[in-house]
């Protein structure tokens, strides 16, 4: 009993201070992802998704998620599999005009002070979030690294413990067959004067 009370405080003193339900850096990467979407900034909710990413581990079941293909007019001289990759959007977004990264659209889009401004800063905003993944990734291995060696200490401790144990219980199995044997050879002896 005393063992399975001292093995429980171990976890629950020794699970919370390792880990926290969630950290910063996922909060911020979850969030800026859902802003993104949200206020039609694909180009950036892409980004945030790949960080968020990489501090989520991969899930046992994944939701699967298929492109959605059309498939292509048989040009000649062209594959007969040629087909467009379809880019599906809420209807929130019904009536904005899509710009691609990189396009000729995307350039004259530049041009604008005030839109080249905010995408320099988000631009800036991805490159610090992805050092504050990378940060709280380092972070994860190094508590992961001492949840492991601090679990191999408190196994040694419990064998220590278990092993003290045992020699305890020998030790009292001992005087108790050392007594009860001088017990009956007293007593025979009383019988057999």
């Amino acid at each position: 009993m005393k063992k399975i009370l001292f093995i429980a405080l171990l976890c629950i003193t020794g699970c919370t201070y390792y880990t926290e339900k969630q950290s910063e850096a996922l909060s911020q990467n979850v969030y800026a992802t859902n802003d993104s979407v949200n206020k039609g900034r694909v180009d950036l909710a892409y980004y945030y998704s790949a960080e968020t990413t990489k501090l989520v581990k991969l899930p046992k079941h994944r939701i699967p998620i298929q492109p959605i293909v059309k498939a292509g007019k048989v040009i000649k001289g062209a594959q007969p599999n040629d087909s467009t990759r379809i880019i599906v959007v809420p209807a929130q977004y019904k009536g904005d005009s899509v710009v691609v990264v990189g396009s000729s659209d995307y350039q004259e889009l530049i041009k604008t002070r005030s839109i080249a401004e905010q995408l320099k800063k988000d631009n800036s905003n991805l490159a610090k979030d992805k050092i504050d993944t990378d940060k709280e990734l380092v972070r994860q291995k190094d508590m992961s690294n001492k949840m492991v060696i601090d679990l191999n200490h408190l196994q040694q401790e419990v064998y220590k413990k278990d092993l003290a144990i045992l020699w305890r219980n020998i030790i009292i199995i001992s005087l108790f067959v050392l007594i009860a044997g001088y017990i009956y050879l007293r007593m025979n002896r009383l019988f057999f004067f």
